[in-house]
């Protein structure tokens, strides 16, 4: 299934940025803190953390991921900010966020799945309203039995 991405459920992995604030017990052991401290980078805190922030490249990679769908006919699933949360409401990430937003408008061959732990942000950050596009697939993470009352809603 995957093509860049070691996870089976979804063939691509894109990354806006990487860096987030702990929100939960379930962000004690993240995966994604750990990876980024392996290699020296410190992204995860409050609000005086930085984010790590990529290249023109990095971003062409997802246009280059949908025009081969299309050629092929076939659509193809992006996992959206494994090392992020695109909705952690910072606004030094809004303009990546933005832009993340008109690539997933562009994309129409690519089903983002968009994971959060803060779904109270999302109608707040998304330009959309009512009307998303048919291609963004919004998943909330519930940890234990506590969360769903919480998250869900």
């Amino acid at each position: 299934m995957s093509q860049n991405s070691k996870i089976e459920w979804t063939h691509h992995t894109f990354n806006p940025w990487w860096g987030c604030a702990k929100v939960s017990p379930a962000c004690k052991n993240c995966y994604a803190q750990t990876w980024a401290q392996r290699l020296g980078l410190h992204l995860w805190g409050g609000e005086e953390m930085p984010r790590r922030f990529f290249s023109e490249q990095h971003w062409r990679e997802p246009v280059k991921w949908n025009r081969e769908a299309q050629l092929s006919g076939q659509r193809q699933r992006v996992f959206c900010a494994s090392m992020a949360d695109v909705f952690e409401d910072r606004r030094d990430i809004d303009s990546q966020r933005e832009r993340l937003w008109e690539m997933i408008e562009t994309t129409h061959w690519l089903d983002w799945l968009l994971l959060t732990k803060r779904p109270e942000c999302v109608e707040k950050l998304v330009p959309w309203g009512k009307t998303w596009p048919g291609n963004v697939w919004l998943r909330v993470t519930v940890e234990n039995p506590a969360y769903p009352d919480l998250r869900v809603p």
